[in-house]
């Protein structure tokens, strides 16, 4: 009895079973010490980068000379037309044009060119500069400087000698120089302004007004093509701002879709799949620069090529979370939120251009213009029509995509899991615009569009009004080119 009293006590009386194990903890999808190693490759690539190219902003350039030349004539042929405009007119041009550029910049900016290359025509229209501006004494003193042996440079000094510092020249020299010019310089502005000085000088009515009358073609046509741009973007700024206004009085529900990244998704995560696809983008595109011959057909695989790392990292990193793409980026809206879509990314595309003409206003007032080779696209004005759809198609699609899905797909995110929005979006953005290499003013610009485009993101749960803004912007901006740089 007594035993069976104990072992009733026993029953009673269980063990304690132990505690089951505590589930441990994911592993990390990216392995922390390849992350950082990643960063060292991308510090590295850009430091030599920025080492081989010397960081400044000409070292970009594959014809700077050719290049300054056409902005300087384009800009000084519409300040020809220009002069014949309304006052109106010609304070809007120079609010919305290139700021507050005088000849003074102008003929800075061939200083600096000059001291970068050996060219006596860069000199030339240096010279023609500083004679526009009524520079005589520096004019004169420059010219007696100026010693190169050969003819070119001596018939470059009796030109410029005839055209701003003697009083009058008989009509056979004249004549004789006029026909020197016309034989030797390329037509444009810098050749018809000699022409004109020294035909004003001759007394040759005749050889003046033609010169004079081939600037003011030029200049009026350009404007023609400016006019457009502007009313274009005037229209654009006019309805982003009333669908602003309309935002900040309704406060309407903008949600088109839920982009959400996985649940354990975090900012190393974040980082990791981020700096592998910038690893991704610059081997990529060196790898391409190195054998693929330029001018070559096989260009149009650069696009693609350097955006695709960060297109299938993200894709593969998303599914293998079970998440797919469309779902992690707010890639497929509901149908009745299309109208919505539109109406947010208008909105973005007018205000990004407003901000931009107000921060110019503001670098401008601080002497902080943009410098002349700052994010000039050389191939939109001397390329091939086929060089300018690659490139086009590469604006417009391609760098859109890799970008949006980069820093607002997945930086912004990863910034959110640790910060709140504001900040969020300010560090993306800096990163944004650091990563194109502008100056201040470029800086300004497009960091001022990536703060706008995270904000759309946190509003809308998409990265499509982001990623239509930036194909709408960078396809103005490819328009603007061409229509008054190449064209």
């Amino acid at each position: 009895m007594l035993y069976c009293r104990r072992m009733s006590g026993l029953e009673s009386d269980q063990l304690p079973l132990p505690s089951p194990p505590a589930p441990a903890a994911p592993r990390p999808f990216f392995r922390p010490w390849v992350t950082w190693l990643h960063t060292v490759f991308v510090l590295l690539i850009t430091g030599y980068l920025l080492h081989i190219g010397g960081g400044g902003p000409l070292d970009h350039l594959q014809s700077p000379e050719d290049s300054l030349e056409r902005l300087t004539e384009r800009e000084m042929d519409a300040r020809v037309a220009l002069a014949r405009a309304t006052p109106i007119e010609r304070r809007l041009y120079s609010a919305l044009s290139s700021g507050d550029e005088g000849l003074e910049d102008w003929i800075r900016w061939h200083d600096e060119l000059a001291q970068a290359v050996d060219s006596p025509e860069v000199e030339l229209e240096r010279f023609i500069l500083i004679g526009e501006a009524k520079q005589t004494d520096a004019l004169r003193e420059g010219l007696e400087q100026w010693d190169r042996p050969g003819d070119e440079v001596a018939n470059m000094k009796h030109w410029l000698a005839a055209a701003y510092l003697v009083p009058a020249l008989d009509r056979s020299t004249a004549r004789t120089l006029i026909t020197e010019v016309r034989d030797t310089l390329p037509a444009g502005w810098f050749a018809d302004t000699l022409v004109a000085h020294m035909a004003e000088r001759a007394g040759d009515a005749v050889s003046r007004a033609q010169a004079e009358s081939a600037m003011v073609t030029r200049g009026t046509a350009l404007l023609g093509r400016w006019r457009a741009l502007e009313a274009g973007g005037l229209v654009v700024v006019l309805t982003g701002l009333a669908g602003l206004t309309a935002m900040l009085v309704a406060r309407p529900d903008l949600r088109i879709a839920n982009a959400r990244m996985p649940e354990d998704f975090s900012l190393l995560e974040g980082y990791g799949l981020f700096i592998r696809g910038a690893l991704g983008f610059l081997a990529a595109g060196i790898a391409l620069g190195l054998t693929i011959p330029s001018g070559s057909a096989l260009e149009i695989l650069t696009g693609p090529a350097t955006a695709a790392p960060i297109v299938l990292l993200t894709l593969w990193y998303v599914r293998s979370r079970g998440l797919p793409l469309t779902e992690a980026l707010g890639l497929r809206p509901a149908a009745h939120t299309l109208p919505k879509l539109a109406w947010v990314s208008i909105t973005l595309v007018g205000v990004a251009i407003a901000g931009e003409t107000v921060a110019s206003f503001a670098l401008d007032t601080l002497h902080l213009s943009a410098h002349w080779a700052d994010g000039l696209q050389e191939n939109l004005i001397w390329g091939s029509w086929g060089t300018v759809a690659r490139e086009t198609v590469d604006a417009v699609f391609w760098a859109p995509l890799a970008e949006e899905i980069g820093f607002r797909g997945v930086l912004y995110p990863a910034l959110r899991t640790r910060w709140g929005a504001g900040a969020a979006a300010a560090a993306s953005a800096a990163l944004f615009a650091a990563a194109h290499g502008y100056g201040v003013a470029g800086f300004a610009a497009v960091f001022w569009s990536g703060l706008l485009w995270a904000w759309a993101y946190e509003r809308t749960g998409s990265i499509l009004p982001g990623l239509a803004a930036h194909a709408f912007s960078n396809a103005a901006a490819t328009a603007g080119v061409v229509l008054l740089l190449r064209l």
